[in-house]
C-alpha cells in the first residue's frame, strides 16, 4: 500500500486528515505533519523524513503539501537526496486539497505511485469549480430548451 503524508502550515493537514477519516473511515499508513509558528524548518525536514520512512512499505509514499515553494515544500524537497539514497519511491504534490487526498487514500491499493500521483492531481483540477456560474449556466440552458 502506498503511504500518504500531509504537510502544511498550521493545522490544515490535520484538518484534512480528520475530514478524510469522517468521509471514508480510518486509514492506515496515513499521517499529517504541521509547521507551527517558530518551528525550525530543519526539525520539520527531520520529522518529514522520519515519517515518510515509517509510511513506506515498499510501494512508495505520496506527500501532499499546501503551497508550492513554501516551507513544507522546501522541507520535502530537501529530503529527495536521502530518499534516493535509500531507494525510496516518493512523490510530492503541491496545492493539497480534500478531493485530492480522498482520491489518493481510496485508490492507493490499486495503482502505481506514478498513476496515483497523476490521478490525484486530476481530482484536484476537476474539483475546482465556480459553482454559482455553473448553476447560472445550467439555468440558462434549461430556459433555452423551453423555446
Amino acid at each position: 500500500m502506498i503511504g500518504v503524508l500531509l504537510v502544511s502550515h498550521g493545522s490544515m493537514a490535520a484538518g484534512i486528515k480528520d475530514s478524510v477519516k469522517m468521509i471514508v473511515g480510518e486509514q492506515s499508513q496515513f499521517e499529517s505533519l504541521s509547521l507551527n509558528p517558530g518551528q525550525d524548518i530543519n526539525q520539520l525536514k527531520t520529522d518529514l523524513f522520519n515519517c515518510s520512512k515509517s509510511l513506506d512499505s515498499g510501494d512508495g509514499v505520496l506527500i501532499f503539501v499546501d503551497l508550492y515553494g513554501a516551507s513544507p515544500y522546501n522541507a520535502s524537497m530537501q529530503c529527495v537526496p536521502q530518499w534516493n539514497e535509500l531507494g525510496m519511491n516518493v512523490r510530492v504534490i503541491t496545492g493539497m486539497s480534500l478531493p485530492m487526498v480522498i482520491n489518493a487514500v481510496c485508490n492507493r491499493d490499486s495503482m502505481s505511485l506514478n498513476d496515483l500521483t497523476a490521478e490525484s492531481i486530476e481530482a484536484g483540477h476537476e474539483n475546482i469549480q465556480d459553482a454559482v456560474a455553473n448553476i447560472s449556466q445550467s439555468n440558462n440552458n434549461e430556459n433555452d430548451d423551453d423555446y
